[in-house]
């Protein structure tokens, strides 16, 4: 399967804003009936964007659990260890490291933040995938 790998890329808005701009990404792969894994660097940001989903918009549900702590089926599943492809379409990731199995997925979209740190994470993962063969689509997202 040829998997299409696109980052989104904070620009401006607020230091957390890539933790917003992830539901919204999520959020539209659900709507398009995907099994979506939202990818986190730890449990306290998968906790974070646990509560995120619930209030970052009043005009929308995105039924949502946390890997490994809620084992009712959810379209959505949020964890920071590696997703399970037999259950999974779409990678939403906010994690720091690229998503190594990428091609056992359809999509990969990689979240890209404003702070500086963010960015070198971000053109870090970039390279990964054009050095496995993959050519990442860039979306600049103003917040």
């Amino acid at each position: 399967m040829a998997c299409r790998v696109d980052f989104y890329v904070q620009s401006g808005g607020p230091p957390k804003g890539h933790l917003t701009l992830a539901c919204r990404v999520t959020e539209k792969a659900f709507q398009a009936g995907h099994q979506v894994y939202l990818r986190c660097d730890d449990m306290t940001q998968a906790e974070e964007l646990d509560t995120l989903l619930w209030t970052f918009s009043q005009c929308s549900f995105v039924p949502h659990h946390l890997h490994g702590v809620d084992d009712d089926p959810a379209p959505v599943t949020i964890g920071h260890g590696p997703p399970d492809s037999a259950q999974v379409q779409v990678v939403v990731s906010v994690a720091g490291k690229p998503i190594t199995n990428f091609a056992d997925f359809a999509r990969v979209a990689e979240i890209v933040g404003s702070e500086e740190i963010e960015k070198q994470s971000g053109r870090a993962r970039f390279k990964f995938y054009r050095e496995n063969g993959v050519e990442p689509a860039t979306h600049e997202i103003r917040l």
